[in-house]
């Protein structure tokens, strides 16, 4: 665990599980996945990843599932039990224990930026003004949810009448998330009052005073964007919020994102989308400050960053099969790299007239975005799909994986070893293949089309 957060999230990886949505017309949840079956996912997971550190953040694990009842964050839902527990919290818990066994931290995802009129808190937030309000005081409908009116969190109000720490405090008897040092706190943007009238800035002020409560409690909190907000949130023409803002302001002001700050650096260590990160940030912000998964292409082709997990098990079911193939590629060939890129201090980036970057790092690394390639003192490390890196940093455990086949020879100018145990990573565990020993740093390795071994420290 690092200093100022918990987790090193640059080197952890952090994922998202979508358990269920609800369907509020028949009262009950569209089960995407039980806490039973998330139990197996988890395992499956800690067999390909080799047993590093995990965080798995569970979707739709509160009322009815996804998008039902924020800010209010106390009630486990009872549809994704096991038959053996009394309740959904029972089961729960019984996931966050089972999950300690793969080397997973399971902990929640959340929302503080949404409320709903059906809460029953919902009164209490309508008079203390801590939702945001037309300026005659009609709280006022900004987006619409699994079918339900969906109103903004003015975090002025919010933190100032108690309401905040009143209904985090009843989250927190209900799930450990102090034991789990960490938090999802999903949509965590800025929505300006107009009743009271609130600025960016005091919204901000707000929010950061929230984020430090949390972070005195000893959890950190992890997000979804990059918070780089601006007055009346004129830099996104089609948001929601800015056409609220639009019903009561003559002229809203146009700019762009680039103008602000990063609002939440150093409070907010991870978020899932960083499209808000310019070039030159890349260089002066550490990923141990900041990180997540890189949505510029261009960028992400040099940087890699982290994978989600949670839309390979959408897309792809949770039958063991359907799933690894595509989580053990983008493990491979985009966390894996981003692991290793970020052992390395980022010392220069430049874009080609191709407008492909190239990334330097300390130690004599470097990232080319044109061929999607790692290279360590001139030695080749990754080539578009094809990969061989370290996993862990003293170099002991190496992965090498091919997207389309590879046959020939592979260069471990990191390896702390000199003879290895290769082993086929395989959903169920390692299988045993053979002992090597590397000649002059390499060795010859015959990878079927999506296939990955582990090459083990012999000695």
């Amino acid at each position: 665990m690092t200093g100022r957060f918990n987790y090193d999230y640059s080197k952890t990886l952090w994922m998202k599980m979508y358990l269920a949505t609800p369907d509020f017309t028949r009262g009950v949840s569209d089960l995407k996945i039980s806490f039973e079956e998330a139990l197996g996912i988890i395992k499956t997971v800690d067999a390909l990843t080799q047993g590093i550190e995990k965080i798995v953040y569970l979707v739709g694990w509160q009322g009815l599932g996804h998008d039902d009842c924020y800010p209010e964050m106390h009630k486990v839902n009872d549809f994704l039990k096991r038959d053996c527990d009394r309740d959904g919290r029972e089961s729960l818990l019984w996931l966050i224990g089972e999950a300690k066994k793969f080397h997973t931290v399971v902990s929640v995802h959340g929302n503080l930026a949404d409320e709903y009129g059906e809460n029953e808190s919902h009164p209490e937030f309508v008079r203390e003004s801590a939702i945001v309000k037309h300026p005659d005081g009609e709280p006022a409908v900004i987006e619409v949810f699994n079918g339900r009116n969906a109103y903004k969190i003015s975090y002025k109000q919010f933190w100032e009448s108690g309401l905040f720490k009143k209904y985090w405090e009843k989250f927190l008897e209900t799930v450990p998330v102090r034991e789990a040092g960490t938090v999802h706190l999903d949509n965590f943007c800025i929505a300006e009052n107009f009743c009271p009238r609130t600025t960016v800035e005091e919204q901000d002020a707000a929010r950061n005073a929230i984020l430090d409560y949390i972070r005195g409690e000893g959890i950190d909190v992890t997000s979804e964007y990059t918070y780089r907000e601006l007055e009346l949130r004129s830099d996104e023409p089609s948001h929601p919020i800015r056409k609220f803002y639009a019903q009561h302001v003559d002229s809203l002001p146009v700019a762009s994102w680039r103008d602000a700050p990063m609002r939440t650096l150093g409070r907010i260590p991870a978020t899932w989308w960083t499209s808000g990160v310019k070039p030159e940030e890349c260089l002066t912000v550490p990923p141990s400050l900041y990180s997540g998964h890189l949505t510029d292409g261009e960028l992400g082709a040099v940087y890699y960053g982290a994978m989600h997990g949670e839309d390979i098990w959408m897309s792809r079911g949770i039958r063991t099969e359907d799933w690894t193939p595509a989580f053990l590629k983008e493990f491979c060939t985009y966390q894996l790299p981003y692991f290793y890129l970020n052992r390395y201090e980022r010392t220069g980036l430049e874009k080609g007239e191709d407008g492909h970057y190239t990334a330097s790092f300390s130690e004599g690394v470097e990232s080319r975005g044109s061929d999607r390639s790692i290279w360590k003192n001139g030695i080749l490390l990754k080539q578009g799909g094809d990969v061989i890196l370290p996993l862990k940093e003293d170099n002991r455990l190496f992965i090498a994986y091919s997207e389309n086949g590879r046959a020939g020879r592979w260069e471990l100018p990191d390896a702390a070893f000199s003879t290895c145990r290769i082993y086929e990573i395989t959903p169920e565990g390692n299988c045993f293949l053979c002992t090597r020993t590397l000649e002059n740093g390499g060795l010859d390795l015959d990878l079927k089309p999506g296939r990955a071994v582990a090459l083990e420290a012999g000695e």
